[in-house]
């Protein structure tokens, strides 16, 4: 948001040429707040014609009129110019009124052009002026602008008190431009004190008076800082539509700057509904706006917010280079604060110094000094910031890249690097709490502190990943005992709200130069050997180049998995499973796929195994869940008894808040427990840790499916004890249900018997893998309640099943 200055009504004069200047100024005053591109065409058609007909007033005013065009249109330099020619005219004629009013123009443009000293000096200028001039609206005007200079310098308390005086006075007089533009900026202050509240009744109280004036030109500011008001009180859809109101009504007049400002408020709304591709729109016009404009608060702004925008994206090169943008702007606004505050108070001694030349000049030494010291109190801190983690205290992934740079170029032959990842740190979070995973990661970085000698580094590169740097190592060996060291101590007892919790990790190790000569390589070996280690838990693994290519595409594979769950690359598509006997559908089955953004569309064949093999599964089977659930709710609607079936690992069945999340996930989405089908292999519920699950499960209502029955080590002997509803015969027995010839035997027997076992134990039967007629009609004959293959129809996303299911559903 920003402040509003405004001008006062000039005074007219009489003659020919000059009646039509006067009433050419009038007109161009008139419409200064509601049109400044027809003010500014009108004040200069004002000026031409004052200046041929040698109309010396007439041209003083038009020239002020101009000026206030420029000033609002954002072209201060051409602003000045007419305000100095305004003042030194109506200096030399004696008119004062004119004469305080181009004085207020300067005013306010040497503020918006940094020079605040000056700018405070002719505010009290103007200030005295009208005050020896018993002029109520001008002391108003000179009072509002005095405010407007305190928010540039950040004081908004002090900022508020002068536009509220300015609105009294303007209440008093009953002038509706005044009115106006002091309520806007006191509410400006209100907000920036993050009183949202009053902000936002003041500029609505204001909104309403700038339409019934027709003063479009505070109603454009207005539906900008009521955007930014609702904003902060979190009505993100109310605040989308006053921005884009903001933004229509500042192309329509032109107003470039206010237009940056909206879009800057628009992209920040939008980010907040998660509208990521239009925010980043809003903010990369915001930002090039700003930048023709040179408006450098917009700018860091659209920085800021741009970083934000493209971290949610997944684009964080991006985002950290407008990230350290930011900070690096951020950093010279304070400083640029701080100068024009300095600025301020010389102006202000200046004017005093007759009386009190010794005390202020110790004020102004003091002040000076403390300025200086906040300043490099502020840049020791931002300095601190750009270099270490906040949470723990480390050094952060970028300074510790920058000092692995230095050392591989330094006089050290041999360098170790570690890579440490702690074992389940999600299960802390998710079971205890963020609070407990935060203290569990700043007592891992004091004990890794500890470890190390004087000189290495240790480094968080987020999350729960920590690097290590070993500086004058000999061999892997000395690394590899380091790397042991570090596990031992990692997994001593940890004493967290009054539990002791055991934490383990795993340490990739890279030494330079055997396993790489630059940053990038070394980090990457190190991640890759970590990654391997991770498959044993609470291991060291070295990295060793004869892994070869196919391991290490396995590993990459897995850090790329990690990944597309953060980028949210993971897709669904659903087969339906249908009745037998009318092939109507009964349920789908949700089936993972992979949108990897090189390889194209992986089926689960290719990445889920890596997932098992890993701590990825459960994070994964959590995300099916979810999508399953959501596209479910929305199917419901058209097919109220349709259901989801939905496979479930055994590490994930093994989870001791499996059942919880189940049941909290389907209440998130308004489904009752009905509605979801759970297919687990044999293996999982008979297992110890899954009995528990089972049962805890069917406490809730939901339905268990043994899934690939047929397969592995399955019995007839274990189906009665099965804790399950529905059988699921795998595809491979049906594709071998076939009359037996020689060399050939058929599956015929077994799934018959599989069929009418599991009917007498009271179980529903599916079939895999049907895939011809003549299947079809044995499992019907056999009376299998249901099927499921690319006979009916092969897998699909949601989009092309809900054509199938329009077709096919009753």
């Amino acid at each position: 948001m920003f402040s509003m200055p405004h001008p006062a009504p000039g005074t007219p004069n009489p003659p020919e040429d000059w009646r039509r200047v006067d009433a050419l100024n009038d007109e161009a005053d008139a419409v200064l707040m509601s049109s400044m591109l027809r003010a500014q065409e009108l004040a200069h058609e004002a000026y031409t014609l004052a200046v041929s007909s040698g109309y010396a007033a007439g041209a003083a005013r038009a020239g002020m009129l101009r000026g206030y065009g420029h000033y609002f249109l954002g072209r201060f330099e051409d602003a000045r110019t007419d305000f100095e020619g305004s003042l030194e005219r109506a200096a030399a004629l004696g008119l004062r009124a004119l004469e305080a009013r181009s004085l207020n123009g300067l005013a306010i443009t040497d503020v918006q052009t940094g020079q605040f000293g000056r700018g405070l000096e002719r505010h009290l200028a103007c200030l005295r002026l009208v005050q020896s001039m018993h002029d109520d609206l001008g002391q108003c005007r000179s009072l509002n602008n005095i405010g407007n200079l305190y928010i540039n310098l950040k004081e908004h308390e002090r900022a508020l008190k002068y536009h509220l005086d300015a609105l009294d006075i303007a209440t008093r007089i009953a002038h509706p431009i005044m009115i106006s533009s002091a309520s806007i900026n006191a509410a400006i202050d209100y907000h920036d004190l993050e009183q949202y509240d009053e902000a936002l009744r003041l500029n609505e109280r204001s909104l309403q008076r700038a339409r019934d004036g027709d003063l479009r030109q505070h109603e454009c500011l207005l539906l900008a800082n009521i955007a930014a008001n609702l904003l902060g009180l979190g009505r993100a859809d109310e605040a989308l539509r006053s921005a884009q109101a903001a933004i229509a009504l500042s192309e329509e007049l032109g107003d470039q700057e206010n237009l940056c400002d909206s879009l800057v408020t628009m992209g920040r709304v939008l980010r907040h509904q998660g509208r990521l591709p239009e925010a980043h729109a809003a903010l990369e016009r915001a930002l090039h706006l700003a930048e023709t404009l040179n408006i450098i608060p917009r700018v860091d702004a659209a920085h800021e917010h741009l970083s934000l925008v493209l971290e949610a994206q997944g684009a964080y090169a991006a985002a950290l280079h407008h990230a350290r943008t930011h900070d690096r702007i951020s950093q010279q606004l304070t400083a640029d604060v701080l100068l024009h505050k300095s600025q301020v108070l010389a102006a202000q001694l200046q004017v005093e110094r007759l009386e009190h030349r010794a005390a202020e000049e110790r004020l102004r030494n003091q002040e000076l000094a403390q300025a200086n010291a906040a300043l490099q109190l502020a840049q020791e801190r931002l300095a601190y910031q750009a270099q270490h983690d906040a949470l723990t205290g480390l050094l952060n992934r970028a300074a510790f890249e920058g000092a692995l740079q230095a050392a591989v170029q330094g006089p050290d032959t041999t360098l170790g690097v570690l890579f440490i990842d702690l074992d389940h740190f999600k299960q802390v979070n998710d079971t205890l709490g963020h609070p407990v995973g935060d203290a569990l990661l700043i007592q891992v970085a004091e004990r890794l502190s500890v470890c190390v000698r004087d000189g290495d580094l240790v480094a968080r590169q987020g999350g729960d990943e920590f690097t290590v740097l070993l500086r004058n190592v000999q061999a892997h060996a000395d690394v590899e005992a380091a790397a042991q060291r570090i596990l031992d101590a990692l997994s001593a007892p940890m004493d967290l709200v009054g539990r002791a919790l055991v934490v383990t990790a795993s340490i990739g190790i890279a030494l330079f130069p055997h396993d790489g000569t630059d940053v990038t390589t070394l980090q990457k070996h190190a991640d890759l050997a970590m990654y391997h280690a991770k498959r044993d838990r609470r291991s060291v693994r070295r990295f060793q180049p004869v892994l070869g290519d196919a391991a290490l595409a396995r590993l990459e594979l897995e850090q790329d998995l990690r990944a597309a769950l953060d980028r949210d690359e993971l897709r669904l598509h659903y087969q339906p499973i249908v009745a037998s006997d009318t092939l109507a559908p009964v349920a789908v089955e949700a089936l993972v796929r992979w949108q990897h953004p090189t390889l194209g569309l992986l089926p689960p064949g290719r990445f889920v195994p890596v997932a098992e093999e890993s701590d990825l599964m459960v994070g994964v089977g959590e995300w099916v869940l979810r999508a399953a659930c959501r596209q479910l709710q929305v199917w419901r609607a058209r097919w109220p008894d349709l259901r989801v079936s939905v496979n479930v690992a055994p590490r994930q069945f093994a989870q001791p808040d499996f059942a919880a999340f189940v049941e909290r996930t389907l209440a998130a989405h308004d489904l009752d427990a009905g509605a979801l089908e759970l297919e687990v292999t044999e293996s999982a519920v008979m297992d110890d840790h899954g009995m528990p699950q089972y049962e805890a499960l069917l406490r809730a209502g939901l339905h268990l499916a043994i899934d690939d029955f047929g397969t592995g080590y399955s019995s007839m002997s274990r189906l009665f004890q099965l804790p399950a509803q529905v059988l699921k015969i795998d595809r491979s027995l049906i594709t071998d249900l076939v009359a037996p010839r020689e060399g050939h035997r058929s599956s015929r027997p077994i799934v018959r018997s599989l069929i009418t076992f599991a009917r007498e134990s009271g179980l529903q039967v599916v079939a895999e893998g049907v895939e011809h007629e003549e299947q079809l009609q044995t499992l019907r004959a056999w009376q299998c309640d249901r099927v499921q293959g690319y006979f009916v129809a092969r897998p699909a996303p949601p989009e092309e099943l809900e054509v199938w299911l329009e077709r096919h559903a009753r």
